[in-house]
């Protein structure tokens, strides 16, 4: 009688790809919160090579980063729905790839009209970012550390501010200020293939995102006229703009008063960028209290700094000036995480355009911060900011209680 016998399979045994865990995810989106936004802020120490190049007024030069900045802002009210409809990774991976692209043509531009039309573009593609991380995060993030993930990739957004600055010095000083955005346009195709290969393919809105234009506008009106968003909208106008109209101000009194030239200013940028820590660290240890508390906590801390740099400037007293700055920033780094998680809770059902309409608000801010700056001397702009501060702080605690999207 003939032994049967069991056939076994040749060849090597099939196994699923695993992608790596959230750590990893979240290195990634980090890094390119550093990374992408510098490019808005990169335009600041180049602009007089840029001038120069193409024999062109400062005027125009200035337009620099306006053009990168205006349509940045409005890519945000785009790619956010867009991310509720087609999902996070699509967004991220191709935007990555969109922006280096064209960042490298800016970089070849032949006159300052392309050079121009590619700061416009390049600043349309880099929103793509943005509102898509950070609906990532909240959707990815274990609720134990989601207040800590959102407050490692909005301390990148924020320290982009100065990253983008240094790095722009460095290359006007150093390097012919093409070279700037070369190494920026490398990083962003190889993130972008990172992302693909790392992001799942169900990274996309939640269960009742909106799925044409006419409901992403619809969601968009409903978080307006909700009490609760709407009071994150409106006191969002308070963070960026106090940053930047802040740092205006700060600068241009060190550089009058003190002397201060451009690389010293850099380090006082540099100083204040210790405060970026206090945003992971405080979510670390009190993560657990909620993004309301944290919010509110960020925006007093933020006035308070304001207002000792105010007293500080009054008494002549430079070097605990510069040294104030790490309080305010401190407080910044509560107040953009509490406001993202805030809407995290708000908004369940249209995250990506809650995360849309939050970052234009913030850098809408921005920008009215520095028109802001160059209008008004060192004691009014921080008196204006102080008070801008409060009541933001005071509107997200009265207005966000038990609120929430329908």
């Amino acid at each position: 009688m003939p032994t049967a016998t069991t056939t076994r399979p040749t060849g090597p045994t099939p196994r699923h790809r695993r992608r790596p865990g959230f750590s990893v995810q979240l290195a990634l989106l980090v890094a390119m919160a550093f990374a992408i936004p510098a490019q808005l802020y990169l335009a600041i120490p180049i602009a007089g090579r840029v001038q120069t190049a193409y024999g062109i007024d400062a005027a125009s030069a200035a337009w620099t980063g306006a053009a990168f900045s205006f349509a940045y802002a409005i890519g945000f009210l785009v790619f956010g729905p867009l991310s509720d409809r087609v999902g996070r990774r699509p967004v991220l991976a191709i935007g990555a790839l969109a922006t280096a692209v064209i960042t490298a043509l800016v970089a070849a531009a032949p006159d300052f009209g392309w050079f121009l039309t590619g700061r416009v573009l390049q600043g349309f593609a880099a929103a793509t970012f943005a509102p898509a991380a950070l609906a990532h995060v909240t959707e990815r993030a274990p609720a134990a550390r989601r207040p800590v993930a959102l407050s490692l990739l909005t301390t990148g957004l924020l320290g982009a501010g100065i990253t983008g600055q240094v790095f722009g010095q460095l290359m006007a000083e150093h390097a012919d200020w093409r070279a700037a955005f070369w190494p920026a346009a490398i990083g962003y195709a190889t993130a972008a293939a990172v992302l693909w290969r790392l992001l799942p393919p169900g990274s996309s809105g939640s269960a009742g995102s909106a799925v044409s234009v006419r409901e992403v506008a619809k969601a968009a009106t409903a978080l307006i006229r909700t009490r609760g968003p709407a009071a994150v909208f409106g006191s969002a106008l308070a963070v960026f703009g106090s940053f930047v109209a802040f740092y205006a101000v700060l600068e241009r009194e060190l550089r009058e008063t003190s002397g201060l030239d451009a690389d010293q200013l850099l380090l006082v940028q540099a100083v204040g960028a210790v405060g970026l820590l206090a945003g992971p660290l405080v979510n670390r240890r009190f993560g657990a209290k909620g993004p309301r508390t944290l919010a509110v906590a960020g925006y007093l801390t933020a006035a308070a700094g304001l207002l000792l740099a105010l007293l500080a400037q009054a008494a002549a007293l430079t070097g605990v000036l510069i040294g104030v700055s790490v309080i305010f920033v401190a407080g910044t780094s509560l107040i953009v995480p509490g406001l993202v998680g805030l809407l995290h809770e708000l908004a369940p059902h249209a995250r990506g355009t809650a995360g849309a309409v939050n970052t234009f608000v913030l850098f809408v801010g921005a920008s009215t911060g520095q028109l802001a700056a160059a209008q008004l001397g060192y004691r009014p702009m921080l008196t204006v900011l102080v008070l801008a501060t409060l009541a933001a702080g005071l509107t997200v605690a009265v207005f966000t209680r038990s609120s929430s999207c329908p």
